[in-house]
């Protein structure tokens, strides 16, 4: 189904419209200032990869948000992979998500019902893969697509500027998970000012990638609380020329991520985690975002399955391991 096609269909309000919101990887996260408003102006590369969660969303006539989340396959598998003790209060609440206004999907869906004057309210089921506190976007991918859901349910332009600004006003990357449909949905995208001035950076080849993810989640404001900003910011423009030509070995000497030192400080199990990448073989190892997630550059599919079991070997329980791939942000959702 087509976005114009499911808008179409829409007049029965019991429809029900689920998607597949994805994670990204920073493949190269530059600091260049800090701002009067407390944000720092970065630049900053990202690939969504095929790492997602699970959103429907149905409307509903009592003006209320109703969100339920839970974890795929379960939440005891993934306690178990990360070697948490779901009687300890303190290492089970990393995988407690929140299912009120402390949700961003629960405020986006609040804030787009409020800015255009929907009647009713919203049910929306949010099924976890993407780790909380990650560097990963998941939490920002969810809201995005939540926006997403109710424009269509609601026959919203999804280029409607006032979608794009309530994107803006719940977080740096909750624009580049609105759509690409301004990007001609290209692979990966190119982000300044806080993250949401975006341009489109064609990948010729699929990219293959592990990502290993330790049992601790890292705040976004602690780990930019605790970075410097260079004196010399590097651009991101000398990383991309050889990733648009598809030469994957030279972009990789341009890769970095200016917030790993702050969060290897904060999170010291970080260092191990990067060191185990490189040691199966993996190639350019690095944080994604502010954290705590890893990851490194495969040479294939193939070799990154590979790598991902060994590294699951040496790491599991504990850490949780999985081989991904670059993808497309889902610009087609299914209607039910």
């Amino acid at each position: 189904l087509t976005p114009e096609r499911i808008m179409g269909q829409l007049a029965d309000r019991r429809a029900t419209i689920s998607t597949s919101p994805p994670a990204k990887l920073n493949l190269f996260l530059e600091l260049r200032s800090k701002r009067v408003d407390g944000f720092h102006e970065i630049d900053t590369v990202m690939v969504p990869i095929d790492w997602c969660d699970e959103l429907s969303l149905q409307r509903i006539d009592e003006p209320r948000i109703k969100l339920t989340v839970d974890w795929l396959p379960s939440i005891q598998i993934i306690q178990q992979r990360l070697g948490l003790n779901p009687d300890d209060t303190a290492s089970s609440s990393l995988l407690q998500i929140p299912q009120d206004s402390g949700n961003l999907v629960h405020r986006a869906l609040q804030r787009f019902t409020d800015v255009f004057a929907i009647q009713g309210g919203f049910d929306c089921t949010l099924r976890k893969r993407i780790p909380a506190g990650a560097g990963m976007g998941g939490a920002s991918s969810n809201a995005a697509s939540a926006l997403r859901c109710a424009a269509n349910l609601c026959g919203i332009n999804l280029q409607d500027p006032t979608l794009w600004r309530i994107a803006e006003e719940l977080g740096s990357d909750v624009p580049f998970f609105l759509g690409f449909s301004h990007l001609h949905e290209t692979t990966a995208a190119r982000g300044q000012g806080r993250g949401e001035l975006l341009d489109p950076v064609s990948i010729p080849t699929v990219m293959d990638f592990v990502v290993a993810y330790p049992a601790v989640s890292l705040s976004t404001a602690k780990v930019y609380a605790n970075s410097q900003i260079p004196q010399a910011p590097l651009s991101a423009a000398d990383f991309i020329r050889p990733l648009e030509r598809g030469d994957i070995d030279v972009a990789g000497r341009f890769m970095m991520n200016r917030l790993s030192e702050p969060a290897k400080k904060l999170a010291p199990q970080i260092c191990g985690i990067i060191e185990s990448l490189w040691q199966v073989g993996l190639r350019t190892c690095q944080l994604t975002g502010s954290g705590s997630a890893c990851f490194g550059i495969a040479a294939s599919r193939r070799d990154a399955v590979r790598s991902a079991e060994q590294l699951r070997a040496r790491l599991e329980p504990g850490v949780l391991v999985r081989a991904v791939r670059s993808s497309k942000v889902p610009a087609v959702m299914n209607l039910t």
